[in-house]
């Protein structure tokens, strides 16, 4: 990567081989390969622009990762203007080389696609903004999904989320994934989250990811996200702590009112053990198509008449197409439960259900497959369920069992799942603990 830009200008007519720009920009790894930069070097002579550093050498990122000072000469310059994908990963990034991104960045407007996945950005995420942030008032832009991770963040994830939405409002995805928590030297453990203080514009955004480092999900702060974000249809929290039991409710109730055409809700390693009127309230909803509920111990503390509740609630719904469960303790005898929610008085449409990782035994999955069975017959072997996930549960225990389990559910729908062996993961659980 260069910092004279002269060089973009100069070459932006001409015409080259794009397997160059791939070498020098996407294909870049950790591993050294000086042999590929000599030969980039040697061989284009002095017919082709240069990408040069500042006088005292700048670093640069070539293929395989060199970091080598000095200049580095590519005929992929020439064609730089018609990339639509940056995908970054695994590659420290300095102050120096982000200030050369963002200049790259600010009037690269063929770019579709942005992933910067673990570049060590820190506080060196708002030099990439102020490019982004040009990048976006240029006419042509064409920039519409950003995908950042990383292990930390110079601040809380909402107000990172926000910034960047009031940046780039063209943007249709946005993913976050932070792995540490925020916190200021010398402050609380929330820092002093400024999301609220950043305005933004009504944007484009249809799909939100965001992977929290345990922080609080206050809806608050996620609201001026959901407020701009009128074409949302997909939202994802993962690993998010709810800090107080009516602040699902208050999240549930901002998504009605402010997210209209949203079809698809994922919560992910967040804890609803204690919210099971607001997990009842969201399966009523009659516009979301898919939900999902992944390791979030919804049957921890529940009784039997939540299960019932939340089978009834969903026969009724005839708008939700798939209800992911994976890792929520079912075990045999809600699994067999669940089985209900196909019957003949059902108004469901569900085709899809995943129930992976949820201590289910070949006994109790023959048992379900039975039930199952005897509802589609009820029904004169009309039922939409097309799709069911079993990944990582204790099939192994009884081979022969659960053979005949699979075989006869997949007589009904499409089956998918594994050989994991349930001796193997509680072995490695007590190595850890």
């Amino acid at each position: 990567v260069g910092t004279k830009r002269r060089c973009l200008r100069r070459s932006r007519g001409a015409h080259a081989d794009t397997d160059d720009l791939y070498d020098f920009v996407f294909a870049v790894a950790r591993e050294e390969n000086s042999g590929l930069l000599d030969k980039n070097s040697t061989t284009e002579g002095e017919d082709a622009p240069s990408w040069t550093g500042s006088s005292s050498g700048s670093p640069c990122v070539g293929h395989a990762g060199c970091k080598k000072r000095g200049c580095v000469c590519l005929r992929a310059a020439r064609r730089f203007r018609s990339v639509s994908t940056l995908e970054l990963f695994s590659i420290p990034l300095t102050a120096e080389m982000c200030r050369t991104l963002s200049n790259l960045l600010s009037s690269w407007v063929s770019l579709e696609n942005l992933v910067l996945s673990y570049n060590g950005l820190g506080a060196n995420i708002s030099c990439l903004l102020c490019g982004l942030r040009a990048l976006s008032r240029q006419p042509g832009c064409r920039l519409h999904l950003l995908r950042l991770s990383d292990v930390f963040s110079p601040m809380p994830c909402l107000e990172l989320v926000c910034r960047l939405l009031s940046s780039l409002p063209q943007l249709r995805t946005l993913s976050i994934s932070i792995d540490l928590r925020y916190q200021l030297e010398g402050s609380g453990p929330e820092g002093n989250p400024g999301c609220t203080e950043v305005e933004i514009p009504e944007c484009c955004l249809e799909q939100l990811e965001i992977r929290f480092p345990r922080e609080p999900l206050y809806t608050t702060l996620l609201l001026p996200v959901l407020r701009a974000s009128k074409s949302l249809q997909q939202l994802s929290l993962d690993s998010a702590t709810l800090p107080c039991s009516q602040e699902l409710g208050l999240l549930l109730e901002a998504l009605r009112e402010c997210n209209p055409n949203l079809k698809k809700l994922s919560f992910h390693d967040v804890n609803l053990a204690e919210h099971q009127k607001e997990v009842l309230l969201l399966l009523q909803d009659p516009v979301l198509q898919e939900v999902t509920f992944s390791f979030c111990r919804l049957f921890e503390s529940s009784t039997t008449e939540f299960l019932s509740e939340m089978i009834d609630t969903v026969k009724r719904n005839s708008c939700l197409k798939s209800l992911r469960l994976p890792g929520n303790r079912l075990g045999n005898h809600r699994l067999v439960a669940l089985a209900d929610i196909f019957s003949e008085d059902s108004s469901s449409s569900l085709c899809q259900l995943d129930v992976s990782s949820n201590c289910i035994k070949p006994d109790g999955l023959l048992e379900f497959t039975k039930k199952l069975e005897g509802h589609i017959q009820q029904r004169g072997g009309q039922i939409q369920f097309t799709h069911l996930r079993l990944f990582q549960n204790w099939l192994d225990q009884d081979a022969e069992t659960a053979q005949e389990a699979l075989r006869r559910l997949k007589a009904v729908c499409s089956v998918v799942n594994d050989s994991w062996e349930s001796s193997q993961a509680l072995a490695d659980y007590i190595s850890v603990m």
